[in-house]
């Protein structure tokens, strides 16, 4: 399986290469929408500045470090009946779309984190005050949360095997994901009906909570709860999967290619 993993990242790894334009598009696109939000609660609440810089800064890396497009491809490719290709393979579907994200995000990652520190030696705003311990935490988090809106993202890819367009029911997720992931703004904002929502559905874990272990948002047992709710998703997402692989298989028709 090691040796199998290699090959593919090298595929991947090339065929990112072979779309540097697109990729560079995507990569600078996803960065505009936390950067105009971010302009925006500045205006709001001029003497929070500082603390905006960082989190919708943070906000950016952890949405690209766990950012999920699988959904997409598996809505066209079962629509067009070329997913047949990837079924009759050896290895599930699965780890060509594991493959494409580690390569992605390794890029993405080698791309800006120079920059950021870079940046941050003259932007004192832009320096996260963690220890080794919330380091940790932090980087164990964003896994867990590209864990989530992977498998979330699949998920609702395999819906295809039954739905016409499933990205339109994607789309709804998404918007509801803009305010209980923190994107649109820190959940510490929102009202406490919506904050207490969010810590039941999965946006959160996505995105968010990365995000508040590294701004000091939560401590203590809410970061214990945190992680409990991430694995709590990952594991339910995991067998909701896997069911709708196997009722998916038996559906496909193969129509198309």
């Amino acid at each position: 399986m090691f040796r199998k993993y290699m090959v593919l990242l090298r595929m991947k790894y090339v065929e990112m290469f072979a779309y540097q334009l697109a990729t560079i598009v995507w990569v600078v696109g996803a960065m505009i929408q936390p950067l105009i939000t971010m302009i925006v609660w500045m205006n709001i609440y001029p003497q929070e500045s500082d603390s905006f810089v960082l989190y919708f800064t943070l906000l950016i890396l952890v949405e690209r470090m766990t950012s999920a497009w699988d959904v997409w491809e598996l809505d066209r490719e079962i629509r067009e009946g070329t997913f047949s290709y990837h079924i009759v393979r050896p290895m599930h579907p699965i780890h060509w779309a594991i493959a494409e994200n580690i390569i992605y995000k390794g890029l993405f990652l080698a791309v800006l984190l120079p920059i950021w520190i870079i940046v941050a030696f003259f932007v004192p705003a832009l320096q996260p005050h963690m220890d080794w311990a919330q380091w940790g935490m932090f980087v164990v988090a964003i896994l867990l949360g590209a864990a989530i809106r992977f498998l979330f993202s699949y998920t609702c890819g395999l819906l295809g095997f039954w739905v016409t367009k499933v990205s339109a029911i994607y789309g709804v997720f998404e918007a509801v994901s803009l305010f209980f992931s923190g994107r649109i703004a820190p959940l510490s904002l929102l009202p406490p009906v919506m904050q207490e929502i969010s810590l039941y559905l999965p946006f959160r874990y996505m995105i968010g909570f990365p995000v508040e272990i590294a701004t000091g948002a939560v401590t203590g047992e809410a970061v214990g709860f945190g992680f409990l709710g991430s694995a709590v998703w990952v594991s339910l997402l995991l067998m909701v999967l896997g069911l709708l692989w196997r009722a998916g298989l038996k559906k496909n028709q193969a129509v198309g290619g």
